[in-house]
């Protein structure tokens, strides 16, 4: 009996609360990636990163919990990936922040889920959201600004290939993932200046050094479009779960 509910949660979790549309957003992306991958096939690692990392982000968007498990595979070999084109802010990042984030996320998630008053119409669910105060908003700006000036002197010093840019994105992306973890909607205001960072970094790469991952590249602008559609459904989430609290 215990094996039957945990394989029905199970379902429930990674199938049910899907919208026609977010279905069809989600098997384009992953459509995308397996055909980058029939063009270049040579490039499997940065592949299995970039769907496991379309699916982290898309059930980010839907509030759903098991986001950490696609999360964990998607940022270990990310940061193995970055390592190799000399990254090292990004590799840092997934290596000592990202992964370990992936379980504490899930324990803090797993104590704030509900099926009440839910955006999606199946009951599904989805973790209750929470808004920044414009006194907090002051404290995130603030934090990442200082981040960035001490992260970038760092990378200088450690050689990276693009010190600047790869240390604004990391620092920016660091209070994305704390804002994540402690469920505030406007993580995806972040996430949208990260995703537009990321890009031009690995566009950089190319331009610089004459080659880049087209997976990756691929993966961040799937990101940026996916962030701005997360935003959106976190606001009806956080709308819908202060109906709750009242």
């Amino acid at each position: 009996m215990q094996d039957s509910s945990f394989s029905t949660k199970l379902k429930q979790e990674l199938f049910g609360g899907w919208t026609k549309f977010e279905a069809g957003w989600l098997l384009t992306f992953l459509a995308i990636q397996i055909a980058i991958f029939i063009y270049q096939p040579d490039s499997w690692i940065a592949t299995i990163a970039a769907i496991t990392g379309i699916l982290c982000v898309v059930f980010v968007g839907k509030g759903k919990i098991s986001n950490y498990f696609f999360g964990l595979i998607s940022v270990s070999l990310y940061a193995y990936i970055s390592y190799t084109f000399q990254l090292y802010g990004e590799m840092m990042l997934n290596l000592l922040v990202y992964v370990p984030v992936q379980f504490i996320g899930f324990y803090f998630w797993r104590k704030n889920m509900t099926s009440q008053n839910t955006v999606n119409n199946a009951g599904v669910e989805e973790v209750i959201a929470k808004a920044l105060t414009a006194k907090q908003w002051g404290i995130v700006i603030i934090s990442a600004i200082i981040g960035t000036f001490l992260y970038v002197e760092l990378l200088k010093y450690l050689d990276s290939a693009l010190p600047l840019l790869d240390g604004a994105t990391v620092v920016i992306s660091i209070v994305a993932q704390i804002l994540m973890v402690l469920r505030y909607r406007e993580q995806w205001a972040l996430w949208i200046i990260v995703n537009i960072m990321t890009i031009s970094l690995w566009t950089a790469m190319y331009f610089q050094n004459g080659e880049t991952s087209l997976p990756l590249l691929v993966m961040y602008v799937m990101y940026l479009c996916n962030s701005i559609y997360g935003y959106y459904n976190w606001i009806k989430l956080h709308r819908n779960h202060q109906q709750e609290i009242r």
